[in-house]
């Protein structure tokens, strides 16, 4: 994804247009940027793992769907018959967030 650089005046400019009562969210943000900074091979999302990884998982995806792609085609057609025919049910969902059984 592309970066824009930006300047440290245009930084400044943007917080000098700031109200004093937000100033405190962008410092506390600036530092936890800070603390963040990317190195080359360190996990890059919330499940740990680094861009390449991601990249591969992608690949991998999208060659799998590519395999079974009208297998997956004629599962969503049955699935579609047994919705229009009412053959479905709502799923439904506990107080915590897990599905009901």
């Amino acid at each position: 994804m592309p970066t824009k650089t930006v300047s440290y005046q245009e930084v400044v400019d943007v917080v000098m247009t700031l109200p004093v009562d937000r100033l405190a969210s962008v410092y506390d943000f600036a530092r936890f940027v800070r603390a963040q900074a990317l190195d080359a091979g360190r996990p890059t999302d919330i499940f740990g793992e680094t861009e390449d990884q991601i990249r591969s998982d992608t690949e991998q995806w999208d060659q799998e769907f590519a395999a079974s792609r009208e297998q997956l085609r004629l599962m969503a057609r049955e699935a579609a018959a047994e919705y229009r025919a009412g053959r479905t049910t709502p799923m439904a969902f506990t107080e915590e967030g897990r599905l009901a059984r």
